[in-house]
């Protein structure tokens, strides 16, 4: 690279890192919040629930690099225009491909960038992280145990404790069971302690007692004792395998589904879908940087600025996104047309390139109505 190609490139690159940084910021912020939960409700700890939100941020970066981008060459190239750095590189000899080249680099990066993010450090940081949600509300002791609340464990078996203590350690607990409805029992306790052994979660019980209907005499029976074990292990309703998301997926998985599962051949077609969108993605971060560049490079050159065009390169590169996400969700019922969630943004680079390199219908049609006005001119009398 020339050094005026770092100094494009740098112009363009850092207002799209800062773009890129800031939003990202902005996006994760509100997915913390959106995961508060984690630690309000299913009692995870703070690093559990710092590793959670950190795990989003590669899903981020990848829907936002493609807008970042076109923002950040946006900004870029307007400030290149506006101090009328651009009018006096033509000026010296430099054609619009060669300015723009910078510009197209950092595009094929940053779509090299989207598609490290599609292919590997989506499905493997989503997948890390539904690991550690389904960790934290699988830790029974602080999910169903909480202090001053009456907690459903599931249908029919409610836990209270009126001090929650760090180790897992409870003051005044009370296990109401009946899910026998003929033999209900109620077991309480002065203090508690969850330990997970070999065979499983257990909550072991001091100075309490256990009272039971007894159905033959019909009366309450009280038994008391120092110490007894609850397995917790059976108050757990024992919910189905975790079914693998879209998002948890590598993109061989997406394209090629199990037709052995169920859930994978009710949603084929949109599995299918989502490995062509996460391959053709890239092909869109491409396609804004080129429409960015071919909107300002194209610009003539005016001293109030080019509202205009950046206004048309965001409606088009907008639009163009639209249609993406519109073409993704009917290929899930017509997979003939995955092969289109390609050649959509391949198309509009194209179509930007030649608009960039002066082979467009409407850059000719400028270019012979000027040579039209230099020969009126030049054949005008003195």
């Amino acid at each position: 690279m020339t050094r005026l190609d770092r100094y494009l490139f740098r112009q363009t690159a850092l207002p799209f890192f800062l773009t890129l940084l800031c939003t990202t910021a902005v996006v994760w912020l509100t997915q913390v919040l959106q995961r508060v939960d984690l630690m309000v409700e299913d009692g995870g700890s703070l690093i559990s629930f710092l590793r959670v939100t950190m795990l989003l941020i590669p899903s981020l970066v990848g829907l936002i690099v493609p807008f970042a981008l076109l923002a950040g060459v946006l900004y870029g190239l307007n400030v290149l225009a506006t101090d009328n750095e651009l009018p006096v590189i033509g000026a010296a000899g430099g054609s619009r491909l060669r300015i723009g080249r910078s510009v197209i680099l950092l595009s094929a990066l940053a779509s090299l960038l989207v598609l490290a993010v599609n292919l590997d450090l989506q499905p493997r940081s989503y997948r890390m992280l539904k690991d550690t949600v389904q960790e934290v509300r699988s830790d029974i002791a602080r999910s169903l145990i909480r202090s001053g609340v009456f907690t459903e464990a599931m249908n029919g078996v409610t836990i209270y404790a009126d001090e929650v203590r760090p180790g897992d350690q409870y003051i005044g607990l009370l296990i109401h069971d009946e899910r026998d409805p003929v033999e209900p029992r109620t077991y309480t306790a002065e203090s508690g302690l969850f330990r997970m052994t070999e065979a499983g979660p257990v909550l072991f019980l001091a100075r309490g007692t256990v009272q039971r209907v007894d159905p033959g005499r019909d009366r309450v029976e009280i038994v008391r004792f120092m110490e007894t074990a609850v397995d917790l292990a059976t108050f757990e309703q024992g919910p189905p395998d975790r079914i693998q998301e879209a998002t948890e997926r590598y993109v061989g998985e997406l394209l090629e589904p199990d037709m052995s599962e169920p859930y994978d051949r009710l949603h084929a077609g949109s599995l299918r879908a989502e490995g062509h969108a996460r391959l053709a993605t890239p092909l869109y971060t491409l396609a804004f940087g080129m429409i960015a560049t071919a909107a300002l490079l194209t610009a003539p050159v005016s001293r109030q600025g080019h509202g205009r065009r950046l206004a048309l390169a965001l409606v088009l590169a907008i639009t163009l996104r639209t249609f993406g996400f519109i073409l993704q969700n009917a290929a899930a019922d017509m997979p003939a047309l995955n092969p289109v969630q390609y050649l959509l943004p391949a198309s509009a680079s194209v179509l930007a390139f030649a608009v960039l390199t002066g082979r467009f219908w409407t850059v000719r049609q400028r270019k012979a109505a000027a040579s039209r006005y230099s020969t009126a001119t030049a054949g005008a009398p003195a």
